[in-house]
């Protein structure tokens, strides 16, 4: 009767596989999260500055006659 081997390779592949595919959906998920939260950022700054630029430029214009 032989030993079976007490590291079983063939079951680690699996497990690891498994894991790895795991492992890089959860770190593609968590990149595409930074980088929507990052784009929802420079949204608001971008709407921020350009209604400020707006404000600006009217209070420059002055009263229309």
């Amino acid at each position: 009767m032989d030993t079976p081997d007490p590291n079983m390779p063939e079951l680690f592949w699996g497990a690891g596989l498994i894991g790895l595919v795991i492992g890089l959906v959860i770190y593609l998920a968590v990149l595409a999260l930074m980088l929507w939260i990052g784009y929802l950022i420079i949204k608001a700054a971008v709407r921020n500055g350009l209604r400020e630029h707006t404000l600006w430029l009217e209070s420059r214009r002055g009263p229309l006659r």
